[in-house]
């Protein structure tokens, strides 16, 4: 008996009625109003904790190096680290070599005395650059034993989530890390959507988050290796 040959098939499926339609637009609708409203919030975690130790990013303005010495200051304090990376873009014609040694210098002028430490990455570190600002600064930990496990990182904005989750890798559970972000002021974080800066941040820093969330997975070896 010869098979019959066919090259398309009949088959039953279900279709979304209008009332259907209706309830999934309903549900997309209410979906994309909570991560309009709440994404922003939660990349921009605020969960300080008591501590001595304060660590700034150096790439943060000068608006917010002014918030974290007040910070500093009404939190009696006691050391200051901020984290840097090599500034590569007219470093013939700027006198600073990495934004930490720049951030100080900005802090210094706000009549800031106590010590500044530097955490500051090599010209070859081009990938994961926060986290390795993290693996410079346990190594400063490591210089001061002294020092308790302890400390807070201040950030801005909606890199505070993604900043602390890389510091918490570097430096293990042995530490207790809190976080402050500053607040935004290059866009409204309540409507961040109503412009191309807000979007850009806010989305680039979820999908990054995200990504390191559940794919990064740093070099343990390495680390204790080098450091």
């Amino acid at each position: 008996m010869a098979m019959k040959l066919r090259i398309t098939v009949k088959r039953k499926c279900r279709k979304l009625t209008f009332l259907g339609w209706l309830l999934l637009l309903f549900v997309l609708y209410l979906l994309y109003r909570i991560f309009l409203g709440d994404i922003c919030a939660y990349l921009s975690v605020n969960e300080p904790i008591k501590a001595k130790t304060l660590i700034v990013e150096g790439w943060v303005n000068d608006h917010a190096l002014k918030d974290a010495i007040n910070f500093y200051h009404k939190n009696n304090y006691k050391h200051l680290i901020v984290t840097g990376q090599p500034i590569t873009q007219w470093k013939d014609y700027v006198k600073f070599t990495n934004t930490a040694e720049a951030a100080s210098a900005v802090i210094k002028s706000y009549g800031f005395t106590d010590t500044v430490y530097r955490a500051v990455i090599p010209n070859t570190v081009l990938i994961n650059r926060t986290y390795h600002t993290a693996v410079v600064a346990r190594a400063l930990f490591k210089q001061h034993p002294h020092w308790a496990h302890s400390f807070n990182i201040f950030s801005v904005g909606v890199h505070a989530r993604r900043t602390r989750l890389m510091f918490r890798r570097a430096f293990g559970k042995a530490y207790r890390i809190g976080i402050i972000s500053d607040v935004d002021r290059t866009f409204d974080p309540n409507h961040w959507w109503k412009s191309s800066k807000g979007f850009r941040n806010v989305s680039n820093e979820f999908v990054a988050f995200s990504y390191v969330w559940a794919f990064f997975h740093p070099d343990y070896k390495t680390f204790k290796k080098n450091h």
